[in-house]
């Protein structure tokens, strides 16, 4: 054979390579936001197996990390319930100023837990202020029986995508944009490379003048930081020129194993963050899944956060 001839030959073979799976992921150059997301639901099961869960829950362990705003280190015991786009979140320490979290979604209002009367935690008050993304079935990915992700159709969300890096490793990242917009809020979608699976999501809002991170440290009834002692007249002095306020919520999730006809991930974990005038705040969750159901019938209550 010429040396033509065996150059056409490899050319030949790389482009079917380009072109190939490659254990669920893609290997072309040119990757659309349609193709991840194929790649993702092929990654979880069939599509018989995705349509024949109907409710989906795991009870397992739970830990937490205070870095910033406060401190300490705690465990205790997690539950996740998924019924249709109902959605169920518990962390549930047993501590006496921090029992835990409890995140909820009725199908219709989002409801979130306080951690003493008319107190919430920051974690819960940026869920509840930005209720949408429970409304969405974004958070939990694929936990949720809302994933948007399994029928974009119906949610109409505009998608774009990039190539990206996570700490070293090349991912597929979706810019989400919902079709009703959640406020000053931008959603990025993280897919491993290799298998497609969905590995984070990130929620981060800048806000210009925000109050809620003026200086202090007791939450009010709305679930906003306050000095004790300090009026809400101090806060009307300080309302001009404040630096702009961050928050970012990052969902990651990890161990993926074979639930039935499901790969899912047995790791879920929350990071989130708060950077603002006079007050910042750091805190990661973690849950494990230990035990799943699936199909069974489930209270609506528990789909109601316990105040």
């Amino acid at each position: 054979m010429s040396k033509i001839s065996c150059l056409v030959s490899a050319v030949v073979l790389c482009l079917f390579a380009g072109v190939s799976w490659n254990g669920g992921s893609f290997a072309k150059d040119e990757v659309t936001p349609q193709d991840v997301v194929a790649g993702h639901l092929r990654s979880v099961g069939t599509p018989e197996a995705i349509a024949a869960v109907k409710t989906l829950a795991f009870v397992g362990t739970t830990s937490v990390e205070f870095i910033q705003g406060m401190h300490g280190n705690m465990t205790g015991q997690s539950m996740c319930i998924a019924d249709g786009n109902k959605l169920g979140i518990v962390l549930k320490y047993g501590d006496i100023n921090y029992p835990g979290e409890y995140l909820a979604y009725d199908g219709k209002e989002v409801s979130v837990g306080n951690i003493s009367p008319g107190q919430r935690s920051p974690l819960a008050d940026f869920v509840f202020r930005y209720n949408g993304i429970m409304k969405e079935g974004l958070l939990g990915g694929v936990l949720s029986g809302g994933w948007p992700l399994l029928h974009l159709k119906e949610t109409q969300a505009e998608l774009k995508y990039r190539k990206a890096r996570i700490d070293g490793r090349q991912v597929h990242e979706i810019e989400y944009r919902p079709k009703q917009i959640i406020r000053d809020m931008k959603i990025r979608l993280y897919f491993d490379a290799e298998t497609n699976r969905h590995v984070k999501t990130e929620y981060r809002v800048r806000i210009r003048d925000d109050m809620s991170a003026a200086p202090g440290g007791g939450a009010t009834r709305t679930g906003r930081f306050q000095a004790p002692g300090q009026s809400s007249g101090d806060f009307d002095a300080l309302s001009g020129g404040l630096p702009d306020s961050i928050y970012v919520l990052v969902e990651q999730f990890d161990d993926f194993r074979k639930v039935g006809e499901l790969t899912l991930p047995h790791s879920y974990t929350i990071d989130y963050s708060v950077e603002g005038q006079g007050h910042s705040f750091i805190a990661k969750w973690t849950a494990k899944a230990i035990q799943w159901a699936f199909n069974n019938a489930y209270d609506e209550k528990l789909f109601v956060a316990e105040k």
